[in-house]
């Protein structure tokens, strides 16, 4: 049964991460914290690099598909990956109680932002291209951070800012953030593999789930609207929350 579970939560979580260019941290590394005997120092080592081989997995079809922005993924990552070493060290002296209310607090409130601001296909960026580059950077290190931190990606946060900041369509959007995700959460995953922060076993049988759901989610995402994205994001987001708190 807990193989069973463990397949399906992997499916599950990479075929939600890679529709909305998440990678399916947020979905997997909640779940598992409640129904498997895991510490989060594992949880979120474990769910780095499930988010790692999630996001590689979708690549494949959003390079198929032409949606890769790939300056704006190059420069997010650029400070991402010197978040993802911040977040490693927090987490070795964050109490256990604390992780749990400071992810849930992070979930519900991007999921309630996502909700009163559905965006159309199209935004109106409210930053130039010049700024873009400078402030990209910096939107990564914060990333990195929360990334490595909880194991979950951060490409739910990295979605919201390239739509809203920089007013890239969804469909580009989530296909970035998931190219970002690849090299920032590769990097990120090196700390925990030193320090023996990752269950195997876990990653072994979730990844045969996360295989199939990545390429499920990239075939999925380029047939729905940036509403029904959007929606599926918010509704997700504040779900795992709400379960964190109880």
């Amino acid at each position: 049964m807990l193989i069973f579970l463990l397949i399906l939560l992997g499916f599950i979580a990479s075929t939600f991460g890679v529709i909305i260019g998440a990678g399916g941290g947020f979905i997997f590394v909640p779940l598992l914290l409640l129904f498997h005997n895991i510490s989060p120092e594992e949880a979120a080592g474990t769910g780095l690099l499930i988010v790692f081989i999630s996001s590689l997995s979708g690549l494949i079809t959003y390079i198929k598909q032409k949606r890769i922005q790939y300056k704006v993924g190059l420069l997010l990552a650029v400070g991402a990956i010197p978040g993802t070493f911040i977040g490693n060290t927090l987490i070795s002296f964050v109490p256990e109680a604390t992780f749990y209310k400071v992810f849930a607090l992070m979930l519900l409130g991007l999921g309630f932002f996502l909700i009163f601001r559905a965006p159309s296909e199209q935004t109106t960026p409210i930053i130039s291209e010049e700024k873009l580059r400078r402030f990209l950077p910096l939107v990564g290190v914060g990333v990195g951070t929360i990334s490595s931190f909880f194991g979950i990606g951060g490409g739910f946060i990295v979605v919201p800012i390239l739509m809203y900041v920089f007013g890239l369509r969804v469909h580009l959007a989530t296909a970035t953030s998931i190219f970002a995700l690849i090299i920032y959460s590769s990097i990120g995953s090196i700390p925990p593999l030193i320090k023996g922060s990752v269950d195997w076993a876990v990653l072994a049988w979730s990844g045969i789930g996360v295989l199939l759901g990545s390429q499920l989610g990239a075939f999925i995402s380029k047939r729905l609207n940036a509403g029904v994205v959007t929606r599926m994001l918010a509704t997700v987001v504040i779900l795992m929350g709400v379960i964190l708190i109880w």
